[in-house]
Parts: structure tokens; C-alpha cells; sequence
């Protein structure tokens, strides 16, 4: 019996450490195409487009989760490269006034008593959310962003 708990814990502990190698990896950088400024500034605006589009991704973006890297000269890319592509058109994003609440604890309440144009919450660092604040604040869209007091 005990050899066989043994033999369990071993094959875990290999298993455990391989997952957390592939977590600590992470994803791998997203490739970029560019030879000169017009494949800078098109590369820019996409960026800027995926980020509206997608606020999962410029969330990525902005805390380095989502990488990128320079492909030198090389034969056609393979299919996750990106490579620029004209944009029809730029529309800047519009500002959102951020709410700030300066509460040890939000609740459900406090989102539903928010402006329904607001899309950004400040609250202190230490403050508490109550899982239906959560919900609540996931459901209308409102992002909430952490300041230190």
C-alpha cells in the first residue's frame, strides 16, 4: 500500500511540476511584421481597433500578458504572424468619466446606484467587492481599477 501511495505522489509531483512550466511559460509573443513607418503606424491603428473591439485583449496588452515581437526578414509568416493590413477607418476612442468611490466595501447597491454611462470604477486598493457587486459591475461592462490610498 505504501509503495503504491508513493509511486501516486511521484507521478503528481511530475505532473504538477510540468503544468506549472507550461503556466510560467506563458503564450508565446504575437509575431509583427514591420519594415518602415507605414507598417508602424498600421500596425498602431489595429492595435488601437482590436482594443476597442476586444477589451480582453487591451486588457492583455496593458499588463503584458499579451507580447509581441519583430520577425526579421523571413519567408511568408505562418498563420498566428500578424501582418499589418490597411485599415478603413479610425475612430478615436471616446474618453469615459471614471466613478470613484472611496468605500472599504461595495456592494451590489453601490453599482446599481451608478450612472448608466459609467464603464470605469476607481475604488482603494483594499477595497472589498461583495460577489454580487462583481456580478453586477461584470454584467453592465464596468471595469474596475484599483488606486493606492
Amino acid at each position: 500500500m505504501t509503495a503504491l501511495r508513493d509511486e501516486i505522489r511521484a507521478i503528481l509531483r511530475e505532473e504538477i511540476a510540468a503544468l506549472r512550466h507550461e503556466i510560467a511559460a506563458g503564450p508565446a509573443p504575437e509575431q509583427v511584421q514591420i519594415s518602415g513607418s507605414a507598417d508602424l503606424d498600421r500596425f498602431a491603428r489595429d492595435l488601437v481597433l482590436r482594443a476597442q473591439s476586444d477589451p480582453d485583449f487591451a486588457t492583455a496588452v496593458t499588463s503584458g500578458a499579451q507580447r509581441f515581437a519583430l520577425s526579421g526578414a523571413m519567408p511568408p509568416a505562418p498563420a498566428h504572424t500578424y501582418a499589418p493590413q490597411p485599415v478603413a477607418s479610425y475612430a478615436p476612442v471616446p474618453r469615459t468619466k471614471a466613478v470613484e468611490l472611496t468605500k472599504t466595501l461595495v456592494t451590489e447597491r453601490d453599482i446599481e446606484a451608478l450612472d448608466q454611462s459609467a464603464k470605469v470604477l476607481r475604488v482603494p486598493k483594499k477595497c472589498r467587492l461583495t460577489p454580487l457587486a462583481n456580478d453586477e459591475a461584470r454584467r453592465r461592462g464596468i471595469r474596475i481599477e484599483r488606486f493606492a490610498t
